[in-house]
């Protein structure tokens, strides 16, 4: 079976007014390969629905919002064989259904595929990586083995020193994500404790080594609010490194880990 853009339903998490919303609709909207697109919101309003109105996009309102509950609200209303969650604030370049959807036909027992991203700060695209992004393009080498990276070494390996996987770049493959996707214990690396808990599952992460997620970088996104307000993103991923390592390894690990803070 190959998969379509028909298969495909990309949900857009919006919340209260931001001012990057439609640019990341247009963006998702724009592609050059067609998916089902909605808007999911837990804090509904006008500006909201003047958008959708315009791009001709339908908005689900979840009526218990949070964080988390947010995004496993939107999940649980895919109907389609893949899902995604698009983040309000990102821009997908142009060619990013077309090259995933790609990437999961190559692959006999596809479980989600996730791209390489860059970063944007204050609306200007980073001309150089920084240290972050570098870092994840070399955890994830081991999932870019052919051969190996469809194994449960590979995928685990790949995340034994951190997480490689940046969330919005991810389409899931709706049936073999566990009944809750996201686990409110985890506020700050719900994405992470996914990624760990499919990554004992058989099946392949693909990967698209195109820089193909605009990410932006802001002092208003959810985990940079959550590592200046609390430890829990410190606490969370102690807790998932330590499914990879004994806790005084995962402890060393964490001192540079931690480091990673300082990008956002």
């Amino acid at each position: 079976m190959k998969y379509t853009g028909k298969d495909l339903t990309i949900v857009l998490c919006a919340y209260k007014e931001c001012p990057y919303l439609e640019k990341s609709l247009r963006a998702v909207v724009n592609q050059t390969v067609k998916s089902n697109v909605c808007i999911s919101t837990s804090t509904p309003n006008e500006y909201i629905s003047r958008i959708a109105e315009k791009y001709r996009v339908p908005v689900m309102v979840n009526p218990d919002g949070g964080h988390v509950k947010d995004y496993n609200y939107a999940m649980n209303h895919i109907e389609t064989k893949l899902g995604m969650i698009a983040h309000q604030d990102d821009i997908l370049n142009k060619r990013f259904v077309e090259k995933s959807l790609a990437a999961l036909n190559k692959v006999s027992d596809p479980i989600l595929s996730f791209t390489n991203y860059a970063e944007i700060h204050d609306d200007v695209i980073d001309r150089r990586a920084s240290g972050l992004v570098i870092i994840k393009r070399i955890l994830v080498l081991p999932m870019r083995i052919p051969g190996f990276r469809r194994t449960v070494a590979a995928k685990r390996l790949g995340q034994c020193l951190g997480n490689p996987i940046t969330h919005p770049s991810v389409v899931c493959v709706m049936d073999r994500m566990p009944e809750t996707a996201f686990r409110e214990k985890y506020k700050a690396s719900m994405d992470w404790d996914l990624w760990e808990r499919l990554s004992r599952e058989r099946g392949e992460f693909a990967y698209v080594g195109d820089v193909l997620l605009l990410h932006r970088m802001t002092s208003e996104n959810a985990t940079a609010k959550l590592i200046k307000s609390t430890n829990a993103r410190y606490d969370d991923e102690f807790e998932i490194l330590s499914r990879f390592w004994p806790k005084w390894i995962a402890k060393l690990i964490m001192v540079f880990y931690s480091q990673s803070a300082r990008y956002y």
